[in-house]
């Protein structure tokens, strides 16, 4: 897609978020409650306050504000890059606390989230909610007899199941059949997302022509005229590296637009790991776009047209970069999220109306229909999990919490903010846009950092909402975000679910066997950029796919292909 299109993208931008709206109209989540078409504040006037002693069962059937019980509980989130902010500074974290009774209290990782948890299971002082991704590190706590088995509360918070969907909490049940994990960012509905994405920074597109941008041959061409006219720019630069060193999102971003019909998650050992051929999972060091992929990647890192602290750059170091518009391309899986690329645009744009970051269609090779192409993928499932551990005195108050957080209403608060403070009103589910937020300072909106601690995300509610919203707001008050979800980045989102639960327990054989290939994958990748030839690339994966078998990964493989099938099955009904 070349950029000089791109007006008309945000011009027509109402229209394609009112066509994605329609699609979504089907689903049941925006009216799952009698309240919804009420103010929220006038919702929680109509509400009995709840107390220690209220009882969920007393509570009438969808009044979920009046069923959550009050409680204090600690929360820690087993990622190195996250640092929660503090509770009480959020303003619809105090809403919470003051409307609901219930306070949420941090625990930080420090950079070293692996370590910080395991030092809490050795010393058994783990706190009462952890949220992580979904696998290894789940089955290990509830093999450890460390978490709180969730079925009790389902027949009491039925509003819960209804948010979410059965088939998705079937599918998250444990080996025992229980359930432990209550997902985050779950999907209900027809309608996936995704926030993958590629930036491109107006300012510098527009001043070296605005050249067409959709192979990766034009990539490249571009890359190189930053090169040589903006010296102290990064031409092409990605997200921080994740899945403890094996995720470099150059490749996960790049491989989807290696052939059609692919994505990240194929190649990714936190992922399937394997690429779907027939009814199995295959090698990624066989797989053709696999190298296609680590051959385009190297040779770009070797002309100097990306970042040499790709392997070593934080997400604020990242930041950094993009707000000063020091980065003229930029992917990653999250390009378009508050706190990264809406953050850099957002303060750009407020020092000059002109300049900002623009969200472009994926890059992908010459031949592969652009249309084929899924940098993001998404999942049901949603993104990760909490689940309660052992330590909570009250397990019943957290989930009670959840069940309110995970509805329209709770995400009413959570996501758009108190009542009173954007929106004074709320009709079919939808706050209404006042002036505050109609005449918002984007830089300050940001500081505020409202959809902070919505570990409880409902997809269908919140992406369906802010289209609607955003569809009351004159042009230029529109949500950078929300335009670039409506017209790329969803659009280029792969329904990954039939992928799920992929991930062995780690002290089974095959977990093993897959720990040794991630070390190995995690020594080879660096190893591929800087290669100093096509010729080395295709030798170091030639050798990788020779440890590889040696190590097992076929057998990895056909345990990962077995539940692959069954989860097909599962879905089907079967």
């Amino acid at each position: 897609m070349n950029i000089k299109k791109s007006t008309s993208l945000v011009t027509g931008s109402l229209l394609t978020i009112s066509m994605l709206l329609s699609a979504c109209s089907g689903n049941s989540n925006n009216s799952s409650s009698p309240a919804a078409s009420q103010p929220a504040s006038q919702a929680a006037e109509s509400q009995p306050a709840a107390t220690e002693s209220a009882s969920p069962s007393e509570a009438a059937e969808g009044d979920v504000q009046a069923k959550v019980k009050p409680v204090n509980f600690s929360l820690f989130v087993n990622y190195d890059w996250y640092t929660a902010p503090a509770w009480a500074e959020r303003p619809h974290a105090k809403w919470i606390t003051d409307n609901l009774k219930v306070t949420l209290e941090p625990v930080q990782s420090n950079g070293a989230a692996a370590q910080k948890l395991n030092t809490m299971i050795v010393s058994n002082q783990l706190p009462d909610v952890i949220v992580l991704d979904r696998g290894k590190d789940v089955e290990r706590l509830q093999q450890a007899g460390k978490l709180v088995a969730l079925d009790p509360y389902l027949e009491k918070y039925p509003e819960y199941v209804k948010a979410v969907g059965e088939q998705t909490l079937n599918m998250l049940r444990s080996s025992d059949g229980k359930l432990y994990q209550l997902p985050n960012w779950f999907i209900n509905g027809d309608k996936g997302n995704g926030n993958a994405g590629y930036l491109v920074e107006k300012k510098i597109y527009k001043a070296l022509g605005s050249p067409a941008l959709e192979t990766w041959d034009d990539l490249e061409a571009y890359l190189k005229l930053v090169k040589e006219k903006y010296p102290d720019v990064v031409p092409l630069d990605f997200g921080e590296v994740r899945g403890e060193g094996t995720d470099v999102q150059m490749m996960g971003m790049l491989y989807s637009g290696a052939a059609e019909n692919f994505t990240g998650a194929f190649i990714s050992p936190g992922g399937n790991y394997g690429v779907p051929n027939g009814n199995a999972l295959t090698s990624i060091y066989q797989d053709q776009a696999f190298k296609d992929t680590a051959l385009y990647s190297s040779k770009l890192f070797r002309q100097g047209l990306t970042s040499s602290d790709m392997f070593t750059q934080t997400r604020d170091q990242i930041l950094e970069k993009l707000k000063k518009g020091k980065i003229a391309v930029f992917g990653a899986y999250d390009a378009v999220v508050e706190g990264i690329g809406r953050e850099a645009n957002n303060q750009l744009k407020a020092k000059d109306p002109e300049d900002g970051y623009e969200i472009v269609w994926p890059f992908h090779k010459g031949g592969v229909d652009k249309n084929k192409v899924f940098p993001s993928g998404f999942n049901t499932l949603g993104w990760n999990v909490n689940v309660i551990t052992t330590s909570a005195k009250d397990p019943e108050a957290i989930f009670s919490y959840y069940n309110w957080a995970s509805s329209p209403e709770g995400q009413q608060v959570i996501f758009f903010g108190p009542p009173g403070l954007f929106y004074d009103s709320v009709e079919d589910g939808v706050p209404i846009p006042n002036d505050a937020y109609i005449n918002r300072d984007p830089k300050k909106y940001d500081e505020l950092k409202i959809g902070e601690f919505n570990w409880s995300g409902n997809t269908a509610y919140v992406d369906s909402t802010k289209g609607k919203r955003e569809k009351l707001l004159p042009m230029e008050a529109q949500d950078w975000t929300t335009v670039s979800q409506a017209n790329v980045s969803f659009v280029t989102s792969m329904d990954v679910t039939e992928y799920s639960n992929l991930e062995p327990a780690p002290n089974s054989e095959e977990g093993i066997v897959l720990q040794r290939l991630r070390d190995m994958h995690k020594q080879l990748i660096p190893k591929i950029f800087f290669a100093k030839s096509d010729e080395e690339v295709l030798s170091l994966i030639e050798k990788a796919d020779k440890e590889a078998t040696k190590i097992g990964y076929e057998k990895a493989l056909k345990w990962k292909s077995d539940v692959w099938q069954a989860n097909l099955k599962s879905m089907k009904g079967q």
